[in-house]
């Protein structure tokens, strides 16, 4: 198929019509292409290094969760000029959903980190943009010490914890998304999860007494472009290849 089919199941599949968000974000087909699609690069952020390895690696396109357009309205010069001629040159195409891609219950992000924490009896948690794009359950009681720690484990990148005691009752929402502790603290939650959070959040959860845990915005975001990536594989036998490009942040 080519990129405008795809690009069309795609919409359907994380229904990106109906989900509010950033308008900068421009979910769906960003970057149009020639000729039939037959692999596939699957990437969290569209930047100078994912083209290239894309490029480099014969993909046709990518798929990725923070598309080039975040900037808004803006010269096609510079580094955007850069990226955009180089994945004309190419012929490489690009397919980005963002808050779809969240909060999607099978393919999404939250629910891959729901899977690596062990979370269960699952529930809409994270109100954003009038929507709840995060998940909120039970894990089995843990110290905050070693659910930081095998989170670590599970995602490759040192989760910072931030308070401490015994944990059970969990609430996580990928990215950047600090500001949703005051709903974990207002639905008494033990623990919170994230990827990152600002300096006055560390204050707000220890006085909310919920315990905050920073797992890496890039980290906490690689599951759902990977999941989507498995279901293409399998509904379309198309190629698809995960580059890697951490930001440690």
């Amino acid at each position: 198929m080519d990129i405008v089919q795809l690009s069309h199941y795609l919409d359907q599949l994380l229904d990106t019509a109906s989900i509010k968000d950033s308008p900068n974000a421009l979910n769906g087909l960003q970057v149009q292409n020639n000729g039939e699609i037959r692999k596939i690069g699957l990437a969290v952020d569209l930047c100078m290094a994912t083209v290239e390895m894309a490029i480099e690696r014969k993909c046709d396109m990518l798929l990725v969760h923070h598309g080039i357009f975040w900037g808004g309205l803006q010269p096609v010069r510079g580094n955007f000029y850069q990226k955009l001629s180089a994945m004309i040159r190419a012929n490489l195409g690009l397919y980005s959903a963002h808050i779809p891609l969240d909060l999607h219950p099978v393919l999404g992000n939250n629910k891959a980190l729901a899977d690596k924490v062990g979370l269960e009896h699952l529930e809409p948690f994270g109100e954003y943009n009038g929507a709840k794009i995060g998940l909120k359950g039970l894990i089995a009681t843990q110290s905050a010490e070693e659910l930081g720690r095998e989170l670590s484990r599970k995602l490759g990148h040192p989760a910072r914890v931030i308070g401490e005691g015994e944990v059970k009752k969990v609430g996580l929402v990928t990215g950047g998304a600090g500001d949703i502790l005051a709903q974990a603290i207002a639905e008494h939650l033990d623990c919170y999860i994230t990827g990152e959070a600002d300096n006055h959040h560390y204050h707000e959860a220890k006085e909310g007494k919920c315990v905050l845990v920073l797992a890496g915005h890039y980290a906490t975001e690689t599951g759902g472009v990977k999941a989507v990536g498995r279901h293409l594989e399998e509904q379309f036998r198309l190629q698809t290849e995960f580059l890697d490009c951490p930001t440690g942040m």
